[in-house]
């Protein structure tokens, strides 16, 4: 029943209904991207200023303007006097006619006549002062003389091509042309750095809006609701520490007083939820993994099992992940060893399983690299280990290596009671978490839920307020006579006083 709501969970989830758009979370995504990646936004906008500055290079043509100002005059022929136009309408008339007549084919067959030339190199084009006779004629070529050139013969034949339309005019030359002697159309390095510069900078952005538009990673347990039936336990708060030389005080645990109280009370919600789940179904083996690495399933394992120590539970703690030994470093015990030995001759489990103090939590972690784990994972004897240890303690945690990457979690699941699956707010993909969860749906262990980490406390329903300080706070829960009692002792000598025989599981 439970895999067709799961599986009516996916199809909801592949429907259009996860195409509808949070605009804070798009741009908080969109932010959280530009933090990682705002240096390929600085690589495109190089890009952007180095391939605009080579298309302007290659597609540089000089080009040369040269202009010429004067004013129209029109008199009559007979008496030889000119008089300038200075009426509203004879103004207005000019301006109207005067760039008509120099498009006109017969004006362009004369000048190509004048230059003797069958073509014309350049543009010739007149503006007109408003409400004046007033006249700026421009031509621009690819050549400064033939610039030149092409204006003196416009000048010249424009009067006797114009005189049908305007009749007898004479230009008076207010500025006279002059030979270019640059082109006005040269690079301007400050609109190629703006212009590329922009052009980069938008192209960098809307990658960044596709990713974050596309990013699908879980954020939420209503998220979670969409691919899997699994219950969320607690959402554990990301932890930051200020700035301190002594970085050894820096360590992420229920018991260093540095840590903030929300977290301290998300694993204690943690602890609550696992542990009466645990009651109900009479199980006492926990599995602690998660899709991939760096979601910090192993600091949640060490979290919980000192928790479920500091409330007087008998605690095993075992480093399944074998490939990567961590949690003896993080527990200080650096000279120990792990599973791996367990069935050695030279190392007997009783000497193996450290005794962290006087509490009880015990440690079972190397600091070695295991090159084949699977050999040890599937040995014979490790399923009548832990049920030997089963008799012995209240809890025994296994971390393990991720699931969505080795095959480790899912040996190791076949000796749980229950599954603790650990998701990183916005890490993974929600698709490889969907996977990592499959590959653990075949054990013979269930599934106790699934845990937040790094949830952010402004959005952490699942912590202070639902699960934190008004249902499980210090009153009935607290943790104070605990709260440094045997932290600075881990790493002693006292070794497990607990008798185990690996062979009948006694």
């Amino acid at each position: 029943m439970q895999e067709e709501k799961r599986e009516q969970a996916v199809r909801a989830n592949d429907s259009g209904d996860e195409m509808e758009i949070d605009l804070a979370v798009l741009f908080r995504d969109f932010f959280k991207i530009f933090s990682k990646l705002w240096w390929l936004v600085l690589i495109l906008i190089a890009a952007g200023i180095a391939a605009y500055g080579a298309f302007s290079f290659v597609r540089y043509t000089p080009m040369y303007r040269c202009q010429a100002t004067f004013t129209v005059a029109t008199g009559d022929e007979d008496s030889g006097t000119y008089n300038f136009y200075y009426s509203q309408n004879t103004a207005d008339q000019l301006s109207r006619t005067f760039p008509y007549i120099l498009e006109s084919s017969y004006f362009r067959s004369v000048l190509l006549e004048t230059l003797g030339t069958e073509t014309l190199n350049g543009s010739l084009s007149a503006e007109t002062v408003e409400n004046s006779n007033m006249v700026t004629m421009t031509v621009t070529s690819s050549s400064a003389g033939d610039a030149y050139e092409i204006l003196n013969a416009a000048l010249t034949v424009y009067p006797e091509t114009a005189r049908f339309v305007l009749g007898t005019i004479q230009f008076h030359l207010i500025d006279d042309p002059q030979t270019p002697t640059a082109p006005y159309n040269r690079p301007v390095p400050r609109q190629i750095v703006l212009r590329g510069g922009l052009a980069g900078a938008v192209l960098g952005i809307v990658i960044l809006g596709i990713l974050a538009l596309f990013r699908k990673t879980a954020k939420t347990p209503d998220e979670m609701r969409r691919f899997t039936s699994l219950k969320c336990l607690a959402a554990v708060p990301a932890v930051k520490f200020k700035a301190r030389r002594n970085q050894s005080g820096n360590r992420i645990s229920i018991l260093n007083k540095r840590l903030s109280y929300g977290y301290v009370e998300s694993i204690r919600a943690l602890q609550i939820r696992l542990e009466h789940a645990m009651q109900k179904d009479g199980g006492k083996v926990i599995l602690v993994t998660s899709t991939a690495a760096g979601e910090g399933k192993s600091t949640i394992a060490v979290n919980l099992a000192e928790m479920l120590a500091t409330k007087g539970k008998k605690v095993l703690l075992i480093d399944g992940d074998l490939r990567k030994q961590q949690d003896g470093k993080m527990l200080g015990c650096t000279d120990s060893v792990g599973l791996g030995d367990i069935f050695r001759k030279e190392h007997p489990a009783k000497a193996v399983i450290r005794r962290l103090s006087e509490e009880n939590f015990w440690f079972l972690g190397g600091t070695h690299t295991v090159s084949k784990p699977a050999q040890i994972l599937s040995h014979p004897q490790l399923g009548a280990f832990i049920n030997a240890m089963k008799k012995k303690v209240d809890y025994v945690i296994l971390d393990t290596p991720p699931c969505g990457i080795f095959q480790d979690a899912v040996l190791l699941a076949e000796h749980a009671d229950a599954i603790l699956y650990v998701v990183k707010y916005d890490f993974v993909p929600q698709p490889k978490i969907r996977e990592g969860l499959s590959f653990l749906r075949d054990a013979s262990s269930k599934f106790a839920g699934y845990v937040f980490n790094a949830y952010p406390q402004n959005m952490n329903d699942y912590g202070y307020g639902r699960y934190g300080y008004g249902k499980y706070g210090y009153g009935r829960y607290g943790y104070g006579k605990y709260g440094g009692r045997y932290g600075s002792r881990y790493g002693g000598d006292n070794q497990e006083d607990i008798e185990v025989d690996t062979e009948d599981g006694r």
